[in-house]
């Protein structure tokens, strides 16, 4: 087979456990999950940065954490997110990471029947995420022979319509101008930081990784982007990125090489903020969520819905400032950046990346 994949149900039971009974309908889905696209530089990444790669499966647990809390405690998810959870993964978990991928079902077993659609996109991406980072471990592969496979992993990753981000840069008016908008990084500012910090982290090992020029530059580029991201962690939220990190800011040689790539991660770190926004703002009623998620997953799938040039997304990412983001992911001071912008601040931008002016929240 090209490809092993892993039969789920059809039949997602969507949020049966969770809503009321007048909100039930017979909803199905037809996603199905996949496995990585066979290589021989499979997992290498796992074998030669072992440190780096088990933080993405404590990373993989607190994105399936936050949705489910967020989903089925609504009434103390600020106390359990904010304090336990946080607390649980800042000083144990992400000391101590999973050896192996978590079964996120596991962890977020009713948000999984709430939204089977949009989870499976996020692991999809997250495939790509990790087949990414093999390419660029394999010590085997020459630059040439790393840029073919960058296009082969796309081009299999792309296979798949129904999961697959688009590879046109999205106005961040998707993630921050709708009606639900802002509603988890207002109220849940220690765990929006932090999810953003991951993000730092997951576009900011490519660069060390394409920058370094032998086998010890990129170990030891690696160990310093994950030292970096470990700085960030005490007092919270001040240490962590004001603003959502861009690739092309944090990873400017990686994005130069595979802008595509980089786009597609920027759109699912974006999508990763609306459904934290769907699934914590209360005056989205809890028999719409489902909706109201898939229609922003549909957007991020398509190429039309709210997408900026790329020229305007370069522009935009420039303008947001690296030192907002969390800061360069090599070749940084030992202090933290000072950020120009006031935590939780969003500036609206249109296609052009040209700025107009503070969201309507700041005026």
């Amino acid at each position: 087979m090209n490809a092993r994949t892993l039969a789920v149900p059809a039949l997602a039971l969507v949020a049966a456990l969770a809503t009321p009974t007048r909100d039930l309908h017979a909803q199905w889905t037809t996603v199905y999950e996949q496995f990585y696209l066979p290589a021989d530089h499979n997992f290498v990444f796992r074998t030669n940065y072992p440190a780096a790669d088990r933080l993405f499966n404590a990373f993989d647990y607190g994105h399936a954490i936050l949705y489910e809390k967020l989903w089925t405690r609504p009434a103390d998810a600020k106390q359990l997110l904010e304090e336990r959870e946080y607390a649980f993964l800042t000083t144990r978990l992400l000391n101590r990471p999973p050896r192996l991928p978590l079964v996120e079902d596991a962890i977020e077993p009713l948000y999984a029947r709430l939204a089977p659609e949009a989870k499976m996109m996020f692991e999809w991406a997250h495939i790509l995420h990790r087949q990414v980072y093999d390419v660029l471990a394999d010590e085997r592969l020459d630059d040439g022979a790393k840029d073919r496979e960058m296009k082969r992993v796309l081009t299999y990753y792309l296979s798949r319509p129904d999961l697959a981000y688009s590879t046109k840069p999205k106005n961040m008016s998707l993630m921050q101008e709708q009606p639900y908008s802002l509603a988890f990084r207002q109220g849940f500012p220690k765990f929006n930081g932090l999810i953003w910090a991951y993000h730092w982290l997951q576009i900011g090992l490519y660069e060390p990784l394409v920058v370094g020029r032998t086998v010890e530059q990129r170990q030891a580029g690696v160990a310093a982007t994950v030292a970096r991201f470990r700085q960030m962690l005490p007092g919270a939220p001040e240490g962590f990125p004001v603003v959502m990190p861009m690739t092309a800011a944090i990873a400017p040689t990686f994005t130069a090489k595979w802008p595509e790539l980089a786009i597609i991660f920027d759109n699912l770190h974006s999508m990763h903020d609306v459904i934290s926004d769907i699934l914590a703002n209360p005056a989205v009623p809890r028999g719409e969520k489902r909706a109201l998620i898939l229609k922003a997953a549909a957007a991020y799938r398509d190429d039309t819905t709210d997408v900026m040039t790329v020229a305007g997304w370069r522009r935009m990412t420039e303008m947001m400032g690296v030192h907002n983001q969390g800061g360069p992911s090599v070749g940084f001071l030992p202090a933290l950046p000072t950020p120009s912008l006031e935590r939780g601040f969003v500036m609206r931008h249109d296609k052009d990346g040209n700025m107009l002016g503070a969201h309507v929240h700041h005026d």
